[in-house]
């Protein structure tokens, strides 16, 4: 069922049959939720491989300072294998954690190093892997703030189909050249520019499709299923492409680069299929200001005029604060559980996974609550749902820390 402008006034999910002309609404909604998913997927594929990226790199503590000519570095004073509760000092370490205690008097053997207890790259606090690797996670975080912003305007004037296409079409570029990481130099500025695809998020929210009464429900799955991708990755990465590649007799330096070209390909595929296979409106194949009522075409002066208003300003806090903690999970856990936990690859990746997993259910569940308090008490219904959302995601975070 479509309302008077041809926008879709139901959300038949599943339906995915008949021409574009026939069914426009749902080819938009599938394209712009698995070229998201895929952004995602494709954004955050080298993080549950961090620790073999920075072995390739030869960053990890271990290799630049080999623990029998360097054996009172921090990183191996402070070590603990939380796996096996052994230390690195056997007899414990003096309060300034600069060396370990010696033996005991009277003992015959100076055993108080113990580097078997060390993991195969130490990657801990302090570090320099540690440090690019954060470096890094920040670096494809600001590109994605950056491109996000000019998004609008290039919506605008391109339309969805064609800002999505070329998106994918250039993370492709950065995400397949991800295979040739040699230095820290190179891993941050690939990050970087693979950050970019984060942005598919907006074309994924910029909605022509949905009439006001199921739009939010829309919107909010598109956006879930999208964000999913970057749970998905963690086990897609790990398990189902390096693990195997592995087990086949590559070395895990082949295994991580080779790893890297399959979500390359993905999004190309992606892209074409976005570029032939669908439209921008309900009604034609390419979007036009004019055609949904703007009586002018797109300027950078539009962001000074939203910027004004002190709504949107809140918004972005809250966006802000909402979405970087994902970020930060999504960057972060997989490594800091083989750190820190010594953990196997695919294990960590699989209990780092269930963060963004909670994707599949969490923002449908937004969208439709919003929906719902719309209905009844209007739009102030969709600030009590956003309330409620940020209220309780504060108050689990708490808990969390």
């Amino acid at each position: 069922a479509v309302n008077d402008a041809n926008k879709a006034t139901e959300f038949p999910i599943w339906r995915v049959g008949g021409t574009v002309e026939q069914n426009p609404h749902m080819r938009a909604f599938w394209a712009a939720t698995i070229s998201f998913f895929l952004a995602f997927l494709g954004w955050f594929a080298l993080a549950p491989l961090g620790l073999e990226v920075a072995w390739s790199m030869e960053i990890c503590e271990n290799q630049l300072y080999p623990p029998a000519e360097f054996p009172k570095r921090k990183a191996y004073v402070k070590f603990k294998n939380l796996k096996t509760e052994r230390l690195y000092c056997t007899h414990g370490r003096n309060a300034d954690e600069s060396d370990c205690n010696p033996p005991p008097a009277g003992s015959s053997v100076d055993d108080r190093y113990d580097p078997s207890v060390l993991t195969k790259c130490v990657c801990t606090t302090g570090t320099e892997c540690a440090l690019t690797i954060a470096d890094a996670g920040v670096a494809s975080v600001a590109s994605t703030i950056l491109v996000r912003i000019a998004m609008g305007t290039l919506l605008e004037r391109f339309g969805p189909a064609n800002v999505q296409a070329g998106l994918m079409v250039f993370g492709a570029i950065w995400v397949g050249a991800s295979a040739g990481i040699t230095a820290p130099w190179n891993y941050t500025l690939i990050r970087f520019f693979i950050g970019a695809v984060g942005a598919a998020f907006v074309t994924n929210q910029f909605d022509l499709m949905f009439a006001p009464n199921i739009v939010g429900t829309a919107n909010a799955t598109a956006g879930g299923w999208g964000n999913l991708g970057g749970g998905v990755t963690q086990i897609f990465m790990s398990l189902v492409l390096f693990q195997p590649f592995v087990d086949a007799g590559m070395d895990a330096d082949a295994a991580w680069r080779v790893s890297m070209l399959v979500p390359a390909a993905l999004f190309l595929i992606a892209a074409t299929a976005i570029k032939y296979l669908c439209w921008d409106t309900p009604t034609g194949r390419r979007y036009s200001a004019a055609e949904m009522g703007k009586a002018q075409g797109p300027s950078m002066w539009d962001y000074v005029e939203v910027i004004k208003d002190p709504r949107v300003v809140v918004m972005i806090f809250q966006y802000g604060a909402c979405f970087g903690t994902e970020l930060a999970m999504n960057n972060q856990l997989a490594t800091h559980f083989r750190t820190y936990f010594q953990m196997k690859a695919g294990d960590a990746a699989a209990l780092a996974s269930a963060f963004g997993l909670m994707n599949l259910f969490a923002r449908s569940l937004g969208g439709i609550v919003s929906d719902q308090l719309f209905r009844r008490v209007g739009f102030r219904g969709r600030i009590w749902a956003q309330f409620l959302a940020l209220f309780f995601e504060a108050a689990f975070l708490f808990g969390f820390g």
